[in-house]
């Protein structure tokens, strides 16, 4: 399975330690326009961790690419602070969960091993759809 984190070098580095129990390959860029190449090269991911903090339009093309995709990652959102409106916006536009910095090991495994089951249940549905 793998997790595309788009985070700072250290954030990235962290996460990529928290995450060694659940047999994920952590993916880390520190833009998210190296998203769209990943993407574009034909790299694929289960989920994806994303900061709510981009400016507007970066957001919007990164959330255009993910969404393209299929099937499509589980996408997590994390941020400082979270509020019911940005949690619930999150939501609205089809992300699976708002996560709140800094995480803990146990927290941070919790979301991501919820969005891989998430990703693989839409995934099994899709492919009864489709079949």
């Amino acid at each position: 399975m793998r997790v595309l984190a788009v985070a700072s070098a250290e954030m990235c580095a962290t996460l990529t330690r928290q995450l060694t129990g659940l047999d994920v390959e952590v993916i880390g860029t520190t833009h998210a326009s190296e998203v769209a190449h990943r993407i574009q090269a034909g790299e694929t991911f289960e989920v994806t961790i994303l900061p709510a903090a981009l400016p507007h339009t970066e957001w919007w093309a990164l959330w255009g690419e993910l969404c393209l995709l299929n099937p499509r990652p589980s996408i997590l959102v994390y941020a400082r602070s979270t509020t019911f409106q940005l949690w619930a916006g999150v939501l609205e536009s089809g992300a699976y969960d708002l996560i709140a910095e800094p995480f803990s090991e146990e927290k941070i495994q919790d979301a991501v091993s919820r969005a891989l089951r998430n990703f693989k249940s839409d995934e099994d549905a899709s492919q009864e759809t489709d079949g």
